[in-house]
């Protein structure tokens, strides 16, 4: 599943493919565990083969507020937290059970300083990364809440069966009640 993920970034000859797939770990995850806890450093890129994440963080009152969630089939991290090794203050947890290939920083650098070649495909994963952050961005400023839960739906509607109703709320930025009312209001028409 990953060799066709990293395929979708270009050709690489099979030796350096091999070895990029040869630096990563598989592991999994229980629903519940955490994969990233507060203020610690991310010292992995991940790459979800199936199951989802919930990437949080916290308001100053305590209300726990949806970053993302994680789907299958994506190379994700705290970008942030893995290329400055500053501490991440957020919080990520399997919403159900992960399983995910990790790729640690020291072989991240490994990779990029063996070739050229792989230097560019890993640099092409990262700009994926920060390319969907600001799509992600710029659409939730974009759209309603009602635009944002359709566009989700049409585009996983996996995730809107499988996730909690209360962080499918948090991700597109509205209550759980404003979102219950939204499914009724389109179950009705």
């Amino acid at each position: 599943m990953l060799r066709d993920y990293f395929k979708g970034f270009g050709s690489l000859p099979d030796d350096e493919m091999d070895f990029l797939l040869s630096q990563c770990t598989t592991k999994e995850l229980k629903k519940g565990d955490v994969l990233i806890p507060p203020n610690h450093h991310v010292d992995s890129i991940y790459f979800l083969e199936s199951g989802y994440l919930h990437y949080f963080t916290y308001t100053e009152l305590g209300e726990r507020v949806t970053l993302k969630v994680v789907s299958p089939n994506i190379c994700w991290t705290i970008l942030d937290s893995f290329m400055n090794q500053t501490p991440a203050e957020d919080e990520c947890v399997a919403l159900t059970d992960v399983r995910f290939c990790e790729l640690k920083r020291s072989d991240y650098f490994a990779i990029k300083d063996k070739s050229k070649s792989l230097s560019d495909f890993i640099n092409r994963i990262i700009e994926q990364i920060l390319s969907l952050k600001v799509i992600e961005a710029n659409n939730k400023s974009k759209m309603t809440v009602e635009e944002r839960y359709l566009d989700l739906l049409q585009k996983n509607p996996e995730m809107v069966r499988e996730v909690p109703v209360g962080v499918i709320a948090s991700l597109i930025g509205t209550s759980r009640e404003t979102l219950h009312r939204i499914r009724r209001r389109l179950t009705a028409a």
